[in-house]
């Protein structure tokens, strides 16, 4: 047995100033469900990989920079995300490949500043 062994799930949080911005860009924009409204802190699931959660409670960290990665399963996959997305999306950069790394991506920011990047790997020919 290992220390993780009995985890049920996992929930990364994130300081936002406004929940509001949180239910327009994650319930709305993004279609992802509701699992905990605390008043202080929405919890929203990412269906079979675990939660993301937004508060405004948590104190402001001395780094705020942090990325939301979605991986999909290919190149086409990541076309068609960046296809569904509003104009209220501030798109930081439209897909592309990237060398560096072998894979297919762009980058976003929520309503709060925090960046998502919607990638997939790329299988090595």
């Amino acid at each position: 047995m290992t220390i993780l062994s009995k985890i049920d799930d996992v929930i990364h949080f994130y300081r936002v100033e406004n929940l509001e911005n949180v239910k327009t860009f994650y319930g709305g924009i993004l279609n992802l469900k509701l699992y905990k409204d605390q008043k202080k802190c929405l919890i929203y699931t990412v269906p079979g990989y675990g939660k993301i959660g937004f508060c405004t409670h948590h104190p402001k960290s001395k780094n705020p920079n942090t990325c939301i990665t979605f991986v999909y399963p290919n190149q086409e996959d990541v076309d068609f995300a960046y296809s569904q997305l509003p104009q209220s999306v501030f798109v930081l950069a439209p897909p592309k490949y990237n060398p560096a790394f072998n894979i297919y991506h762009f980058y976003v920011r929520d309503f709060e500043g925090i960046t998502l990047e919607f990638q997939a790997f790329l299988k090595n020919e």
